[in-house]
């Protein structure tokens, strides 16, 4: 399973609203404020573990609005 893959899983349901860090495909850290999940999994991995993203895990509502405003743009 890619980085990627993980928003779209329903694994991702407990991480809406929220941002993620991902390293080798796995979730490591996750909260409100992208810096800070950054610094949290530097801080658990170590400054020598690359990390592959931090992502924000859009909620329901969020996905809709998206959608609605491509659509109306177009």
């Amino acid at each position: 399973m890619t980085a990627q893959n993980i928003l779209f899983t329903a694994k991702a349901r407990k991480y809406q609203g929220k941002y993620i860090a991902v390293v080798k495909n796995k979730v490591v850290a996750s909260g409100k404020d992208a810096k800070e999940v950054f610094q949290f999994a530097k801080k658990v991995l170590g400054q020598d573990k690359k990390i592959e993203g931090i992502y924000y895990v859009p909620q329901k509502e969020d996905l809709l609005t998206a959608l609605c405003v491509f659509h109306t743009s177009n």
